[in-house]
């Protein structure tokens, strides 16, 4: 099998073997080969599995593809080719290298079926006749509880998205096949840092304190993704030094590396401190399946957690703003930060008359099971028309048109919106007698200009609204509109087309305004 061997910034070593026809290699995640360096181009560049060769293609990358010091489009690769992306380098190697003895060996992406039927009396060449009764039996015994834990293990990945579940049932197996005395896992964090994630021991001492781990060991398996096993650490101690083993009295160590679809995810480690047992290479066989489970289980638990945490958002999201706001928030949510930008909107201000007396005169109960009512109508209707819900005051609301996307359109969506509240409360109100409740009535202020768009509010808790004189005009507007009517500024008026016939006010002096401001009505019929 083909392979290259790959430097990455930080001297970070690892070997990458070509399984598949095409292999994608880029600093998106999605790719085969993740490369994280600043200069490779997100898709940089495809190697295809050929009868007549290997082939590397470049995918227009910024910073091209180098073959032994040559810019290339596409060249086929020999043995010894260096490949430069970037600042990293891949060496590559037509064909698997030699085998690694049993202390180094690369990971085995071995399924439980393949292990259970590759028997270590087969790898010795004897048949079933040559081995007694008795040790023939718990051979099959040791394989048919092998099994039977892999099944008991495929059965949680499908029923449960718990990984403390899947740990236990993990050490499990390692406890129950395995001499391992104790064994650990550890997840690799988001600042690539390794987190012991749980640990489980055959017995304890509680007089002596538990021995380390062999940092020798866990750095080799994470820098080079490869399994290692120590079966005896003082005779192969010369392979794979590591002083923390000797001085500890640790007599057998093995170790594989979890990889899920963005790669490393974490470290499986188990070690042995007694003398009369030690791993086996059908242990680190048996390590590297399950570890090859576990990058299953914490692909599907990470995913699912990722998709709840997802539908949470959407679920509180959407209540506020609409769908092209939530999605974007999704799809990238490094976005959401503090500040905003300028921009032309239209404010829209909605709120209901002669609230405080119908509080006066009507039980809590009555007025918050209304207003929840009403605020439904009320928000439908905006997202209907393209509308982003700011936020509610007391018994009013803002909305915004033209935030986050602008349009010529947004002064007569909001107009639009408007319209149909206003004919809705109609129903409503009619709705709302048939249940014994008071009718009501609201005012509607919209003005349109610029204003700042954006997320507004602390590091803890962000709010996307709008701040300016825009808005505070639209309030301004919406305080001197009487039940049922709809008033508009004269900058909306100008962005409305032929299908509205405002009618002009009177000019109004406004709170804070040095001047008066030219007003008009948008009139509105039953339906």
């Amino acid at each position: 099998m083909s392979s290259f061997r790959i430097t990455a910034p930080g001297n970070r070593l690892f070997v990458y073997q070509l399984s598949q026809p095409e292999t994608t290699i880029g600093r998106d995640p999605q790719n085969d080969i993740v490369l994280d360096d600043p200069r490779v181009s997100r898709r940089h560049a495809v190697i295809q599995q050929t009868p007549e060769g290997v082939f590397i293609r470049d995918q227009q990358s910024g910073n091209g593809t180098f073959v032994n010091h040559q810019r290339v489009t596409e060249i086929k690769l020999g043995d010894g080719d260096t490949v430069k992306l970037g600042d990293s380098t891949l060496i590559f190697t037509p064909q698997a290298e030699a085998p690694k003895p049993d202390n180094l060996r690369q990971v085995l992406q071995k399924t439980p079926d393949e292990l259970i039927t590759a028997s270590s009396f087969t790898n010795m060449g004897t048949t079933s006749r040559e081995i007694p009764s008795l040790v023939y039996r718990q051979e099959l015994e040791k394989k048919e509880r092998i099994l039977a834990l892999f099944y008991e293990l495929s059965r949680k990945l499908g029923s449960v998205f718990s990984l403390e579940e899947i740990y236990d049932k993990v050490f499990e197996i390692l406890l129950q096949v395995t001499p391992a005395s104790r064994g650990f896992i550890f997840r690799k964090d988001e600042q690539g840092e390794f987190q012991e994630a749980a640990s489980r021991t055959r017995q304890t001492n509680e007089e002596d304190d538990p021995p380390p781990i062999s940092k020798t060991i866990f750095e080799k398996v994470a820098r080079e993704r490869v399994s290692v096993l120590l079966a005896d650490a003082r005779r192969d101690s010369h392979a794979l030094p590591s002083h923390s083993i000797l001085f500890n009295s640790v007599n057998s160590v093995m170790a594989s590396p979890i990889i899920g679809r963005r790669g490393l995810l974490g470290i499986i480690y188990a070690d042995r401190q007694d003398v009369m047992e030690t791993f086996s290479s059908d242990d680190l066989d048996l390590l590297n399946a399950v570890a090859v489970q576990t990058g299953i289980a914490i692909d599907t638990v990470t995913t699912y957690e990722r998709l709840q945490r997802e539908a949470q958002a959407r679920s509180n999201y959407e209540r506020f703003l609409p769908q092209q706001i939530v999605d974007d928030i999704l799809r990238s949510p490094g976005k959401v930060k503090l500040g905003g930008v300028r921009q032309k909107v239209t404010a829209f201000f909605a709120d209901v008359r002669s609230f405080t007396t119908l509080s006066e005169t009507s039980k809590p109960e009555v007025i918050v099971n209304l207003l929840n009512r009403y605020f439904t109508l009320a928000s439908e209707i905006i997202f209907r028309h393209g509308g982003t819900l700011d936020k509610y005051i007391g018994d009013g609301m803002l909305a915004l048109f033209g935030a986050p996307i602008v349009s010529e359109r947004d002064a007569i969506k909001a107009v639009r919106a408007a319209v149909d509240l206003q004919r809705a409360l109609v129903e409503f109100n009619q709705e709302l007698a048939e249940s014994q409740l008071p009718p009501i009535s609201v005012g509607v202020g919209i003005n349109t200009g610029q204003a700042i768009v954006g997320y507004i509010g602390s590091e803890q808790r962000l709010d996307y609204t709008a701040i300016g004189d825009t808005i505070n005009t639209a309030a301004r507007l919406e305080s001197v509109a009487k039940p049922g009517q709809i008033i508009i500024s004269e900058n909306t008026w100008h962005d409305l087309d032929d299908s509205f016939t405002p009618t002009p006010l009177e000019t109004v002096k406004l709170k804070g305004k040095s001047e008066n401001l030219r007003i008009y009505e948008i009139a509105w019929e039953k339906r």
